[in-house]
């Protein structure tokens, strides 16, 4: 289990990080650090959103016990998988956030910038420029801002 006060102080230091990498001209680390920013934003969001209140679930057993709570009056119960959390594509977590309509409706330019963000690709020689590299800061900044 990851804490949401855990997962709440990962959030400004991520953003710290891939600053400080913008401000060195590792543009192509620094949105790899942003975008697991938003990552962490979402999953913290996920917690609230669907009631974890002890944090994030990292096991089946873990999720299996919120939901089991979670669907004992519900008559609609609430059916994920783990690996449908538990996994980097934003637009999933988005969706389980319960912020996808407010953030696309509000920032889907933002989103746009964001969106195709990849952890696979810290395995890619990719070229970023200072100018893209600021763009998707600001974005990930405003939309983090918007999930919290």
């Amino acid at each position: 289990m990851i804490t949401t006060l855990v997962l709440k102080h990962l959030v400004p230091n991520k953003i710290k990080d891939a600053e400080i990498l913008y401000k060195n001209a590792r543009y192509s680390s620094s949105i790899y650090m942003a975008g697991y920013a938003v990552e962490i934003a979402l999953k913290n969001k996920i917690c609230r959103t669907l009631q974890f209140n002890l944090g994030f679930p990292e096991t089946r057993q873990e999720l299996a016990t919120y939901l089991q709570r979670i669907n004992r009056n519900n008559p609609a119960p609430l059916n994920i998988n783990l690996g449908d959390i538990r996994n980097h594509n934003l637009s999933t977590l988005l969706f389980y956030s319960g912020t996808e309509v407010r953030i696309k409706s509000i920032l889907l330019n933002e989103w746009g910038v964001v969106t195709n963000w990849n952890p696979e690709n810290r395995y890619k020689k990719l070229r970023v420029t200072k100018a893209k590299n600021l763009e998707y800061l600001q974005a990930v900044k405003k939309i983090i801002k918007e999930i919290t």
